[in-house]
């Protein structure tokens, strides 16, 4: 008898968990479509991911700002170079 209702149940589970996980998708579609618009006309990635509680969450990136993330690197390095020809004494005037 255990068998017949642990299979009942977890028969019912199943469609009523997949029912509440598309409406809370379909939900959280409409409520960041806006959001979702705007970032999209501004040439945004928007990567969607699952936030608290099941609700989805999005992620805004502007892709202009990869750029960026290699401009301190580099920055660093001319840093360096500068710092370490000052520090050897040697003049600009030979080269």
């Amino acid at each position: 008898m255990t068998e017949i209702t642990t299979q009942n149940q977890a028969g019912l589970l199943t469609p009523l968990a997949l029912w509440v996980r598309g409406r809370l998708r379909e939900l959280s579609t409409r409520v960041h479509a806006a959001g979702d618009e705007r970032a999209r006309q501004y040439g945004w990635e928007v990567v969607e991911s699952t936030g608290r509680f099941g609700f989805g969450a999005r992620t805004y990136r502007d892709p202009r700002f990869e750029d960026r993330r290699r401009q301190p690197l580099h920055a660093a390095a001319q840093a360096a170079a500068r710092d370490h020809f000052e520090a050897s004494g040697e003049s600009g005037a030979g080269r």
